[in-house]
């Protein structure tokens, strides 16, 4: 359940905090999002001789001392940075390691052979969408107040049966057997004071500020990219998954954000919940349901085919100004459906150690997911150039007012062209997947 929905609601929350005249409002959401993001380049950092059982129990720890800040932010608006700085990290922490101790204890169990076919429970996706639905209908102060609170008693709950599971071999961190990669610490440093000044960029008309990020977003992009090249010729990683796993985290990252943007720029910001939020939300819940259903219907097709074809046709019916809510859902059907694939496969993947498998499929998503944020901004600049539109107009877009209609074809322009390059990388991505086969095959 917590890791159903962290992704989405602490993010909502403060992001409702923002008023709009008060840098001190932007913060938390700025603080979470930054860390939500590039947490995962501190987790790889750190190596630790508790294992992901501990790393686990730490990551709940963190979550329940933010939640905590959280209530109390509602006395004392300051408190919510400090809360934002542990939920933010919690979220960055909480989905690959419980994914990876998920997969370690079924393949435990299959060794042994008492390993059951678990049933879809949906109780997760109906608890998201009720919290996204209270989130619309409930007064600010309350509302954070009664989910910060909630979440006090669900991360005690998680630390509570944790702890006393006997399956969950926990062991104290011993700080001694801790230590700090500079390489992977350095890289969270970069990434974390560039999507931060991003993102307080955009809430505070700073053109100037925007203009000197993306410059340096550009540097810090090639120089990730050169990381992912070295380390894929290090691990052996084939081309289409390193492809894939980049373009994955760009297609979350888009209709989450940018979908944000576009209907902003359409309806005003505060339409987002019902345009984006929600859909993105719903079809992240189906592909835990049903992506397995939709696999059965074309049994002699690769996986891996079935969800490339299917987020690329989906992505194709969202360059239309058509069934935007229902596109969203599909694409991010497809999008959770890959991102569930890539799991299993990184888990496979002997030549990395099993407990940074998963990881490194996170650190893997999120360079895409933040590298395609520098390629949005810098398209949605070049287009407002073409209409003659000043770069300010940019900060607009989360504003709830009437937008003119040369920026709403602009912002309809660069959604067929983001659409666009991420149809292309996962096009590329299933071609290169083919070829890898046809290659192993005449091999064999």
């Amino acid at each position: 359940m917590l890791n159903s929905s962290l992704i989405a609601i602490p993010y909502l929350l403060f992001l409702k905090l923002i008023d709009g005249t008060n840098l001190e409002t932007i913060l938390p959401l700025v603080i979470f999002y930054t860390l939500r993001m590039t947490g995962v380049f501190l987790l790889r950092s750190i190596k630790t001789g508790a294992g992901s059982y501990s790393a686990l129990m730490f990551s709940f720890i963190l979550g329940f001392i933010g939640a905590l800040f959280g209530v109390m932010g509602t006395l004392y608006f300051p408190l919510f940075m400090v809360s934002a700085i542990f939920l933010g990290l919690s979220t960055a922490f909480v989905k690959p390691i419980f994914t990876t101790i998920n997969f370690h204890r079924h393949d435990e169990k299959k060794e042994v052979g008492t390993a059951e076919k678990k049933k879809k429970n949906l109780f997760p996706l109906a608890f998201v969408v009720v919290f996204l639905l209270a989130l619309m209908a409930l007064p600010g102060t309350i509302q954070t107040f009664a989910v910060m609170l909630l979440y006090v008693a669900l991360f005690a709950m998680a630390l509570y049966s944790t702890s006393r599971d006997p399956e969950y071999k926990f062991r104290l961190i011993h700080l001694k057997d801790t230590t700090v990669s500079f390489k992977g610490a350095a890289i969270f440093i970069v990434f974390f004071a560039l999507l931060a000044v991003l993102r307080i960029a955009r809430r505070t008309l700073d053109a100037q500020q925007l203009d000197a990020v993306t410059f340096w977003f550009s540097v810090a992009f090639l120089i990730a990219m050169l990381v992912v090249f070295l380390c894929r010729k290090r691990r052996k990683l084939p081309l289409w998954l390193n492809m894939v796993s980049l373009t994955n985290g760009m297609c979350g990252n888009f209709l989450f954000i940018f979908g944000s943007f576009y209907i902003g720029a359409l309806y005003g910001i505060n339409a987002a919940t019902a345009y984006v939020y929600i859909p993105f939300v719903l079809g992240m819940g189906a592909a835990m349901a049903f992506s397995s259903k939709v696999q059965q219907l074309f049994k002699k097709t690769s996986p891996f085919v079935v969800q490339m074809t299917g987020v690329c046709i989906s992505l194709i019916l969202l360059m239309t100004p058509l069934f935007f809510p229902v596109s969203i859902f599909l694409v991010s059907f497809f999008f959770s459906g890959t991102s569930s694939w890539l799991d299993r496969k990184y888990y496979d993947t002997q030549s990395i150690p099993y407990d940074r498998r998963l990881i490194s499929k996170f650190t893997l998503q999120d360079i895409g997911s933040i590298s395609y944020q520098f390629i949005v901004a810098v398209m949605v600049l070049i287009i407002f150039q073409y209409y003659q539109m000043p770069t300010a107009t940019f900060f607009t877009l989360t504003e709830n007012v009437t937008h003119s209609a040369a920026l709403v074809s602009a912002m309809h322009v660069a959604k067929f062209w983001g659409c666009l390059i991420l149809a292309v990388l996962f096009g590329g991505s299933l071609l290169s997947f083919r070829k890898s086969h046809r290659e192993k095959q005449v091999d064999r």
